[in-house]
């Protein structure tokens, strides 16, 4: 337990160091020393939200400390969350369709032409016909 937490640490210290070097060009390594050691895990995170890329570094350096059992359940977590962002994109998508579909109807009511309707919604005109035999 206490090599993995040393073994943190150092990560921590050289993520820190490669952070503070992108981030602090110009100044001088020993500086950039100085200020990679008093650097806080608050620092880190503070930093890492402004940069994705360290965001990534951040996160996969955290997961380093996880037991099988945190790791399983941050995957299944992963999992579940693109499960929803799939769902929800989907959901959007039938949404974006029965609006196209309702502004269709209401311009066939309107005596508006096919292909008009057609240009307007982005819906075939096969589609917008079979509308019309509806609403007749």
């Amino acid at each position: 337990m206490k090599s993995s937490k040393l073994e943190r640490s150092r990560m921590r210290r050289k993520v820190s160091r490669t952070v503070l070097k992108s981030s602090e060009e110009g100044r001088p390594s020993s500086l950039r020393q100085q200020y990679a050691d008093e650097t806080t895990e608050e620092d880190l995170r503070k930093i890492a939200e402004k940069a994705p890329i360290i965001k990534l570094a951040y996160d996969a350096l955290d997961r380093f400390s996880w037991n099988e059992k945190d790791l399983v359940a941050y995957e299944e977590r992963i999992m579940d969350l693109r499960k929803e962002e799939g769902i929800l994109a989907k959901k959007l998508d039938e949404g974006k369709i029965e609006g196209k579909i309702e502004v269709a109807k209401n311009l066939l009511k309107a005596d508006i032409s096919i292909d008009i309707i057609s240009q307007t919604t982005g819906l075939p005109q096969a589609e917008i016909k079979r509308l019309q035999e509806e609403i007749t």
